[in-house]
């Protein structure tokens, strides 16, 4: 069995809200695709020939309408698909759109979205390695605003506590 290896970009889009908050938005699997009614962040195969931000820019714009800004690169992942045939790399920026006022347009692929404003939603939501990279966004995004925790004093709220842990579970 010959197993290809892929690249994925992956983007964790954000917005600001009303009220100075963050929402992350996360697209829910069509009921007929693999993994169905999953939700995750856009993301997709990277192109031969494109770069991976090239292939970010496409896969956003393909799945949800979205024209986007990469503004930091979160962290990578590897996983295998396709009964074992594919050994993928997916690659995760923390991305912003270029107009905050587009309107939202699923692909075929995807039956539902909705936006997440809280590292609970995520870890209730999405699979684990997705989780991971969200719950990093939300900290790049503002570690002040953002907590873990709803107890103040928790540890783990602290900015410094909190980098150290998410290197830990890497």
């Amino acid at each position: 069995m010959k197993i290809k290896k892929t690249n994925v970009a992956g983007g964790v889009v954000y917005f600001e809200g009303d009220n100075g908050e963050y929402k992350l938005l996360i697209i829910q699997r069509a009921k007929k695709d693999h993994w169905p009614n999953f939700y995750e962040f856009p993301r997709g195969g990277v192109d031969k020939g494109e770069s991976i931000i090239q292939g970010l820019k496409r896969e956003i714009k393909e799945e949800v309408g979205l024209d986007i800004i990469p503004i930091k690169f979160i962290d990578k992942f590897t996983y295998t698909a396709d009964k074992g045939t594919r050994f993928s790399t997916q690659h995760n920026f923390l991305c912003k759109p270029t107009d905050p006022n587009q309107k939202i347009k699923l692909s075929f692929e995807h039956q539902d979205y909705k936006f997440i404003t809280t590292p609970g939603e995520a870890e209730l939501l999405l699979l684990p390695e997705m989780k991971k990279t969200v719950i990093k966004a939300f900290v790049l995004l503002d570690s002040n605003k953002t907590t873990i925790s709803t107890l103040p004093e928790y540890e783990l709220s602290k900015p410094d506590v909190m980098k150290e842990y998410l290197q830990w579970i890497q």
